[in-house]
This record gives structure tokens, sequence and C-alpha cells, in this order.
């Protein structure tokens, strides 16, 4: 299903703030963000079997993240999302990246699926079950499971809303911890961020703020279940993307 929160445009230090955690087969799990070239080069995880990836950040500062949705009617032979996601990260703008969404999803090739667009320009939806739908966000705290961003009656999705809205961000590094502590929460005392239910539950969680000046932005990964994997500091990938190419 995938947990994706937002704080957009809260802060002053960074438009964008993203905590992510990745739920899938255990068995499948993915592989960590890496740096991968392209006409638009970005930082992304790869999933290992259709080579897609579910978050991923490019050198305009294009935040691309999916989620699962639920769809009544499937098409027969569904083009994965996580290469979608991919071609997303190819567009120069959030705005850009969502009319390409809302073309391919339109056109009923995927699965259910939510994209989210973002930087610092703007922030948009994508739903894609079954109706198409398209909605910008407005600054503030979103978040985004399996349904529509910010579902009061998603308890997971009202958990982390309330969670986030109490602790008082001031800046970029206020939310990134926040996000930390949200994304290993195993459900004491609400619904667990980080959970396991046989073989399926959270496999990875990425954070990331996308900052004033981009090359300082920060990309923080735990490879696993973030309650008991630390997360690595793998902000030196985003310097390398926003570092102008040689004779650019």
């Amino acid at each position: 299903m995938c947990l994706v929160a937002l704080f957009y445009r809260v802060v002053e230090d960074a438009p964008v703030v993203v905590g992510a955690n990745r739920e899938e087969a255990f068995a499948r799990g993915g592989e960590p963000p890496r740096l991968l070239d392209g006409p638009v080069r970005c930082v992304a995880g790869v999933d290992p079997a259709a080579g897609g990836t579910w978050l991923g950040v490019n050198e305009r500062g294009v935040l691309v993240a999916a989620t699962n949705r639920p769809k009544s009617q499937l098409p027969p032979r569904p083009r994965s999302r996580g290469l979608l996601a991919r071609d997303l990260l190819a567009c120069p703008s959030a705005a850009a990246a969502a009319d390409l969404a809302a073309r391919e999803v339109g056109a009923g090739r995927y699965a259910g699926c939510n994209f989210l667009c973002a930087d610092r320009h703007s922030a948009i939806v994508v739903y894609g079950g079954d109706w198409l739908r398209v909605r910008p966000l407005p600054p503030g705290l979103h978040v985004l499971t399996n349904g529509d961003a910010n579902d009061a009656t998603d308890r997971r999705t009202a958990h982390a809303l309330a969670w986030l809205g109490r602790r008082g961000c001031a800046c970029a590094d206020d939310c990134l911890a926040a996000l930390r502590e949200l994304c290993a929460q195993g459900g004491e005392g609400g619904p667990a961020i980080c959970y396991r239910q046989g073989g399926h539950g959270t496999v990875s969680s990425t954070l990331t703020a996308l900052r004033l000046a981009l090359a300082d932005s920060t990309l923080l990964h735990a490879q696993g279940p973030p309650d008991r994997t630390p997360y690595e500091d793998l902000s030196g990938l985003l310097r390398q993307l926003f570092t102008p190419r040689p004779g650019a």
C-alpha cells in the first residue's frame, strides 16, 4: 500500500519535505536509492521485479511518489506503475509530471494507483482508481495511503495527520525528525505505520527535504523496517544529482 507524508511549503527552508514507508512483500523488497542516469537524472529506489520505482527525485527538484489504490476492473496486462513513476521523473516540473500521469492513467493501462508530484512550485495528486481525478494540494501537511489524500476515514492517515500536526515543526530538520519517529511507529497507542502481516509489510523507509538551495537537500533511507533499521544519510546522492553535468 505505502504511506507518504508531505510537508508542502510548511517551513521556510524546504518547500518539500516527505517521509514515505514502502509496503510490499518482504520477498520482493526493493533496492535502495541510487543515481539513475538519463536525459533527466534522478535518484530513486529500484523495484527488482519490474525496474520501476515508488519514490524518486529528479535533477529539476521534482519529487514523484506512488501508492497503490483499489480499482474494480484491471486491464488484462497492466503496465508497471513503478515504470510510470520513472517516466514521470523525466519531466521538468511537477505540473508536467502530473499532466503525463493523468494522460497515462486515463488511458486505462494501469492497476489502481495514486501519484504525488511535487516541487517548489506545485504539489498535485493524480488519483487513478475507478475514476481519474487530479487534485492540486494547498500548502500544508498532507498524508496519502491507498485512498484520497488526508482521508479522515483511513485510520493510519488520520493518525499521521494528527500526530504530525501536534509537532509544531519550525524548520526542515524538525520535519525530518518528526517523520523519522512517525515512520517507525509500530502501533503502540494507534494504528501501525511500520507494520508486519505475514509475508507483507514495511520493507523500507525514505525521508527527504528539498531545500531552497537544492544542493543542500537531505536524503535519508532505511533499507528495512524503520523500527529496527537505522536510516543512512544518502544526501551525497542529491549533491551529485544537483551538480551540473560537465559541459552543461
